[in-house]
């Protein structure tokens, strides 16, 4: 209230919120959950939620693996190097929180960021994406950076108006648009 009174409540909380919303939202927004999914080098089978966008490593079976860039460039093929290797090779090798990762991929080419598709192969699949298996600089042993939001978790930015009926299927956001 505009004058508070000199002794405080001592009246318990309503069991309800009240049903008006805030009139002025909050000057910064609060984080929404996120996650990406991180594949194993060398086996699409292995694979992690990876809920830090700051995280360097991430544990799989109980070991710490370090993190590395999986880029795909525009028609989804997939690359480790360009022609030098994206996050350093062996004593150069330089383990990637997210944005270090995808600003790593576009370092090398403008045009790519990590890769964002699922694995349509699994296993051992060769230079698939989005873990790039056998494609060079010795990431087969990290685990590898995806941009493949995480089960169950929201999307970045969802859409202003929600739809009447739920769609079975993700859509670009261009619906109803001229």
């Amino acid at each position: 209230t505009a004058t508070p009174t000199e002794t405080p409540t001592t009246a318990m909380p309503t069991e309800t919120p009240t049903e008006a919303l805030t009139e002025t939202p909050t000057e910064t927004p609060t984080d929404s959950p996120w996650c990406r999914v991180a594949y194993r080098g060398n086996n699409l089978n292995q694979h992690v939620d990876v809920t830090d966008r700051w995280a360097t490593t991430a544990v799989y079976g109980g070991t710490t693996y370090d993190l590395a860039p999986g880029c795909c460039k525009a028609d989804g093929t997939c690359f480790r190097k360009s022609p030098d290797c994206v996050a350093g090779k062996h004593s150069t090798f330089v383990p990637t929180d997210f944005a270090q990762a995808d600003a790593a991929c576009k370092a090398k080419d403008p045009d790519s960021a990590l890769c964002s598709t699922e694995p349509l192969a699994t296993g051992r699949a060769k230079r698939q994406p989005p873990n790039c298996r056998n494609s060079g600089c010795s990431y087969d042993s990290a685990f590898i950076w995806t941009d493949i939001p995480c089960a169950g978790y929201p999307t970045e930015a969802p859409t202003d108006t929600p739809t009447e009926t739920p769609t079975d299927a993700p859509t670009d956001g261009d619906e109803g648009e001229d």
